[in-house]
């Protein structure tokens, strides 16, 4: 029974729902005491830009669209090649024990300091020193996590999905009229929603039959009529046809098979900046950045509420037909319903080793310390009621958790033996490839399944693309607010609060993520944001654990976690830095030796907290504590 994928992902799932019921509620009720009655920052800091209360199911839509991203996609499908059994225990004990207790308590702890970041609550509860290196580590953390998205993206629309470009832009327009006919035009949040998603479906539906080839635009006009040519060639004498949606890989599979060299040598790759895909890359890099710059400065209700609420509709129903696809190929005995892949494999050619690598490779679907940051961001500053904490903050990472077992699901079952034999995508840790390629193997396993709900491969293959993209770039814009608010806190605590505004802060933000979306590192910059997020997870968990026991509550089901992140990332981080130090790449090994000196210091700090004995955290100052909530209250109505 355990090689029918349906078996294994009906089983997590039902864990999941069990853990929320159980554990969940216990440590909303007996660890983080939840007070319903409790005003909260979006209705005592109200200011209309940031601080802006929202009806639940928005909410739980934003937190959950932004903090799901390309983690718990791009992790398991990296960490799938170690065995799926190893991966699926890791995603759902994760996540109910580590990763939903880490997200609830990172909001907790900031609902109770006015809505301030991890990184400034270190302040209260640790002291100056822990601020400081909180966000000098938060800023490292989301400038390469976010680095990497844009490298992603930027090849996913080249090279793979460029069928998903109409639909992810379509989508940023279509947003900010939600948001302005919700917020200024006063349209009920139902008929509104239904509209939008209509139009979402139509976009979908668009791009997969228009894809747009931006690569195209840089080639000489010989190569544009060759490759308008090729979009009609059909497969013959072993030769592969230009197959849709005629992405650049496809492009030169198709031109290397017919000994056409000289187009290969123009589209290049996008690593060399000097050739058309090089090229191209970059324009999309700085495309993105860009995007990245406005998101963050437009109020939160016209842009990033609105596209977070309409993304999350799109990723119900993707965690909803997939699972419905996996039962219609088990009933029906399709070859997508049997697992195909090793239960266990630990000895991978050329991969580093299963422990403790595997708990930095899925990061987002079983742990995050990025997720800290949005709790703590944006989340928190729309929390209308505190009760509804438990739902947002845990519950959303159990469906992240979710997310993850049917991405294991379509790695393992929706993809073809081919996949998985000696020549296949997962024979070694080389043949995975970038990690763009690794996503497509996700779109094609994905969209298999989803044929058995009679939707075409086509369609299906463009709604996973548009998913994945669309939840990149969801996650991209509200890191690049995160970073805004981490660069004011910054200025702030060195003395520069000339600089602590929206711009200058988005500036900043922008130029960090620019950095590392420039440096050749492919897989290796995911393992060191892997290793980086996780050991960021460990320190949330670590001021978490701090408040509680200041506080005289238990602070062991945030304590026994934080000493196991710490464990197995420190132990990851150094594995990664004598490879960084074998392979000469200097950026990424000079990053994770200050990560390392920063994190060993604040971790002393922590000790030192525990040490002191418990006692209260600093107390806020009276005068800074707002008491008016009518503006808030107002506008909670709106959204």
């Amino acid at each position: 029974m355990l090689d029918q994928a349906a078996v294994v992902v009906f089983g997590a799932f039902a864990l999941l729902f069990l853990g929320y019921q159980v554990y969940g509620r216990f440590l909303a009720r007996r660890v983080f005491q939840l007070d319903p009655d409790r005003p909260t920052p979006a209705h005592t800091m109200y200011d209309g830009i940031d601080y802006c209360p929202a009806k639940t199911p928005v909410l739980f839509g934003h937190h959950f669209a932004s903090i799901a991203g390309l983690g718990p996609i791009l992790g398991p499908a990296l960490a799938v090649i170690w065995g799926w059994l190893p991966a699926v225990l890791w995603v759902v004990f994760g996540a109910i024990l580590i990763g939903a207790v880490h997200d609830l308590g990172a909001l907790v702890v900031s609902l109770r300091h006015r809505g301030r970041s991890v990184g400034e609550v270190a302040y209260y509860v640790l002291g100056p020193r822990a601020r400081l290196l909180s966000l000098l580590i938060i800023f490292f953390l989301m400038s390469l996590a976010m680095g990497a998205f844009c490298n992603t993206l930027a090849d996913l629309f080249l090279n793979y999905n460029p069928d998903a470009i109409i639909p992810s832009v379509g989508l940023m327009l279509l947003a900010v009229l939600f948001g302005l006919s919700v917020y200024r035009l006063k349209v009920p949040l139902l008929p509104a929603t239904l509209g939008a998603l209509i139009v979402f479906a139509g976009l979908i539906y668009f791009g997969e039959k228009n894809p747009v080839l931006t690569y195209e635009w840089l080639c000489t006009p010989q190569t544009r009529q060759a490759l308008e040519q090729a979009r009609d060639a059909k497969p013959t004498m072993g030769r592969p046809g230009f197959s849709r949606p005629y992405g650049a890989a496809a492009a030169i599979d198709y031109f290397k098979a017919h000994g056409r060299e000289d187009i290969v040598r123009e589209l290049g790759s996008i690593k060399d900046p000097d050739t058309v895909l090089g090229k191209a890359n970059y324009a999309w890099i700085g495309t993105l950045l860009l995007y990245a710059f406005l998101a963050s400065v437009l109020p939160v209700w016209l842009l990033l509420q609105p596209r977070d609420y309409i993304n999350s509709f799109q990723l119900y129903f993707a965690l909803i037909a997939l699972f419905v696809g996996l039962l219609i190929a088990t009933a029906v005995g399709s070859e997508y319903a049997k697992i195909d892949a090793p239960a266990i494999r630990a000895t991978v050619p050329g991969a580093p080793p299963l422990i403790p690598l595997l708990f930095v490779t899925i990061a987002c679907g079983a742990v995050s310390g990025f997720h800290s940051l949005v709790s703590s961001g944006t989340t928190v500053k729309q929390l209308n009621r505190e009760k509804d904490a438990l739902l947002v903050g845990y519950g959303a990472m159990l469906v992240e958790g979710a997310l993850a077992v049917l991405v294991i699901a379509a790695c393992v079952a929706g993809l073809s033996q081919f996949d998985w034999s000696d020549r296949g995508v997962y024979a070694s840790w080389s043949a995975i490839g970038g990690l763009a390629a690794q996503l497509n193997a996700v779109v094609r396993g994905s969209a298999n399944i989803l044929s058995h709900l009679g939707i075409p491969t086509g369609i299906g293959s463009t709604f996973i693309a548009v998913t994945v993209t669309a939840f990149a770039l969801t996650t991209l814009d509200s890191a690049t607010r995160l970073l805004r608010f981490n660069v004011e806190e910054l200025c702030q605590a060195v003395g520069l609060k000339f600089l602590a505004n929206r711009y200058f802060g988005s500036l900043m933000a922008v130029a960090g993520i620019g950095f590392f979306a420039v440096v050749p590192a492919g897989k290796a910059l995911w393992t060191l944001f892997g290793t980086t997020n996780q050991l960021l997870a460990g320190l949330a968990l670590l001021i978490v654990s701090v408040y509680l026991y200041q506080n005289q509550r238990m602070y062991a089901f945030t304590l026994v976690p934080m000493i196991f992140m710490l464990l197995m990332t420190g132990a990851a981080m150094i594995y990664n830095l004598i490879g960084f130090y074998q392979q000469g790449k200097t950026v990424l090994w000079v990053t994770t030796v200050i990560v390392l000196i920063m994190a060993g210091w604040l971790i002393l700090e922590g000790v030192a907290a525990f040490l002191r004995g418990p006692q209260r955290p600093a107390i806020i100052p009276r005068e800074e504590q707002p008491t008016s909530l009518e503006q808030g209250e107002a506008v909670e109505t709106a959204f």
